[in-house]
């Protein structure tokens, strides 16, 4: 029997899939909505600077289910989600918009948000960087706010002149551009959930992002507001689509996609790829080609032990980590590579970026050394590209 309307019906076949597979670095639990608001803002930032994710508010800590107060009324729940979004607003700097959506199993309704990767290197609680690492949030090391702003700025190369608006503005609108081209490619390969609302997720993110965008006197100067806006219209409908059983309904979300994609690609060729790299920049997209090189081979010589040791995700995640860096970095125009080196970096990023989608099964082993596999050929002709050119 079908449950009420504000009920999502996916995630509450799915609940029982999460609860036992446990908290992980995409998974937190909560047995209930805190009383403080920074121990929901602190998870929230943790994801936003890591990894996208969910926090399940209505389940404890061992995975049981807790289930949810005052939540049968559109006012209580009205009132939870102003919450949720006054912490995601006021609390998480900078702000962060995320998904929320309530999921029901037997009598027990449990709250997801589900928390997208941000666009800015790092999310603070506090005026505290938060991060996800394997099953817990934790306050940030120095170290790691500088590489992830170092990542950041490598993703970026548009911008050497930060104090100018025209570089500000171009820069992000590349960076939006390319993940509505990520993203928006891997449709069909991230066709089942948790993978598929992380698109519909990553892609609505953009579409804020490129009205934001629409609105700078930059975009206004150049004649892009519209075009800003007309794909951000696309990317909302992917985002808000309700699917139902049939093949048109998902054809009429790829259609969306589709359309996005095409408008993105044009901007981008337009606006971006006609915008020379500078020096610097240029050196340092090579340096994040080089090091993401030397990382994914440190990881290969590491995924057997790292598979063994029951930490699988964490080799899943590290490998999609290298993954969207190449991936990035490939759809900047580096003139010293010429269109066949782009293509192979691009589908060996893609590969990397994918291997979080690889399901585990019981199957004696054999879907843990396929993962291994993966890692260890994607290495390979990382390795042998970058030893030709």
């Amino acid at each position: 029997m079908a449950g009420p309307e504000w009920i999502d019906e996916t995630l509450s076949a799915e609940l029982p899939l999460l609860r036992d597979r446990g908290e992980g670095q995409h998974l937190e639990f909560m047995e209930r909505y805190p009383d403080n608001g920074h121990e929901l803002s602190r998870e929230i930032a943790a994801f936003a600077s890591s990894n996208p994710g969910n926090i399940l508010i209505g389940v404890a800590d061992d995975g049981s289910l807790a289930g949810l107060e005052d939540v049968d009324t559109a006012e209580g729940r009205d009132r939870l989600c102003r919450r949720i979004e006054g912490v995601c607003s006021g609390n998480v700097r900078p702000a962060i918009t995320p998904v929320i959506k309530f999921a029901k199993e037997d009598e027990a309704v449990v709250l997801a948000i589900e928390v997208p990767r941000g666009g800015q290197p790092v999310y603070y609680s506090r005026n505290t960087p938060y991060v996800r690492h394997l099953s817990r949030s934790r306050p940030a090391e120095p170290h790691e706010v500088i590489e992830r702003v170092g990542e950041w700025l490598a993703r970026n190369p548009l911008a050497p002149a930060a104090d100018e608006a025209g570089s500000r503005f171009l820069s992000n609108l590349a960076a939006t551009l390319i993940e509505v081209l990520i993203y928006g490619g891997e449709l069909e390969q991230r066709n089942v959930n948790p993978w598929l609302d992380l698109v519909r997720t990553q892609l609505g993110r953009a579409g804020q992002e490129l009205r934001r965008l629409a609105s700078e006197d930059s975009a206004v100067e150049k004649g892009l507001d519209d075009r800003l806006r007309s794909i951000a219209e696309k990317l909302d409908a992917a985002a808000s689509h309700r699917l139902v059983m049939g093949g048109d309904s998902w054809k009429t979300l790829a259609g969306y996609v589709s359309d996005a994609i095409a408008e993105a690609s044009r901007l981008k060729a337009e606006h971006i790829d006609s915008v020379p790299l500078a020096d610097q920049a240029r050196r340092d997209s090579n340096d994040m080609i080089r090091r993401s090189a030397r990382e994914l081979s440190d990881l290969d010589r590491r995924a057997e032990a790292i598979a063994s040791d029951g930490r699988v995700e964490e080799l899943q995640e590290e490998a999609s980590r290298i993954g969207q860096l190449l991936l990035t970095t490939s759809h900047y125009q580096i003139p010293e590579h010429d269109e066949d080196f782009v293509a192979q970096l691009r589908e060996i990023g893609t590969g990397l970026h994918l291997i979080e989608t690889q399901r585990l099964y019981m199957d004696g082993g054999q879907s843990m050394r396929r993962i291994v596999g993966r890692v260890h050929d994607l290495n390979t002709k990382l390795q042998t590209l970058l030893s030709v050119d």
